[in-house]
């Protein structure tokens, strides 16, 4: 109980202090906003997780904040996986909406990645204020599910404070709050997390509207729906949190697990 309150704390000491200091980014040109949210996100992260760390005189690499030389690797790694998950929901989601797609021929690849370099510390500061202490701290003492769990539920608050509707925070975030939560796990450190995580954004972004200059591909909507938009992201919810929870048993089992939790 004392590390949940704690990781509890933790989460909700980011989420003021990273909202408290997101008017820092109105001093930023808009160009640049997602950028500084990224960045100004990150370092309120690294400060909690320091405060934090100090109170409970441990070290960064009990918490998995240490870099080694796999890191580059399971990032690398985590972008494949995230790319593989996403890119089927996407595709199902546009086709079952009615929509079609065609390729930008205002944007390419390179340009598309660097427009949208910026969802990297977009995705680093998250996984760094869920998935590093938070996790860690519920993991050490209740194990892999309940710190999953527990994690993915204050991924989803987060989101709901920052303006999220209720439905949509544990519709989306929740669910891939456990995804990224097992890749942390896994990964032992945020590395394969945040590529996971950057992925399934990078996958998102990918999709533009007409008029976009910087998406890969453009979707033009007609007029009828095929199937209900709230239908759909609840069909595809569902599913994604039955596979989650798939993958998270296949893990604790495979790699003898939470055993001492039971």
């Amino acid at each position: 109980m004392k590390s949940t309150l704690k990781s509890v704390l933790f989460c909700i000491a980011f989420t003021i202090l990273f909202i408290a200091a997101s008017f820092l980014k109105n001093l930023i040109p808009a160009e640049y906003e997602r950028w500084a949210h990224g960045i100004i996100g990150t370092l309120v992260a690294f400060i909690v997780t320091f405060i934090f760390l100090k109170i409970d005189k441990r070290t960064w690499s009990q918490v998995n904040l240490v870099p080694d030389n796999k890191t580059i690797l399971k990032f690398l790694s985590g972008i494949i996986i995230g790319i593989v998950l996403m890119a089927p929901l996407a595709l199902l989601s546009i086709h079952y909406s009615g929509a079609s797609i065609e390729f930008n021929s205002a944007s390419g690849l390179v340009s598309f990645l660097l427009s949208t370099a910026a969802l990297i510390p977009l995705a680093f500061m998250e996984e760094l204020g869920f998935r590093a202490y938070p996790l860690e701290t519920i993991k050490e003492k209740s194990g892999i599910r309940i710190s999953l769990l527990i994690t993915a539920v204050l991924f989803a608050l987060y989101h709901f404070a920052n303006g999220w509707s209720i439905t949509s925070s544990f519709m989306g975030p929740f669910v891939w709050g456990l995804i990224f939560g097992l890749g942390a796990v896994a990964g032992r450190g945020i590395a394969l997390s945040t590529g996971i995580h950057y992925a399934a954004n990078l996958t998102t972004a990918a999709f533009g509207m007409a008029g976009s200059t910087s998406s890969l591909f453009i979707l033009k909507e007609n007029e009828t729906m095929q199937v209900s938009g709230n239908h759909l992201q609840l069909f595809i919810s569902a599913g994604l949190f039955v596979l989650a929870a798939i993958l998270i048993e296949l893990y604790i089992k495979r790699n003898n697990a939470d055993k001492r939790y039971a």
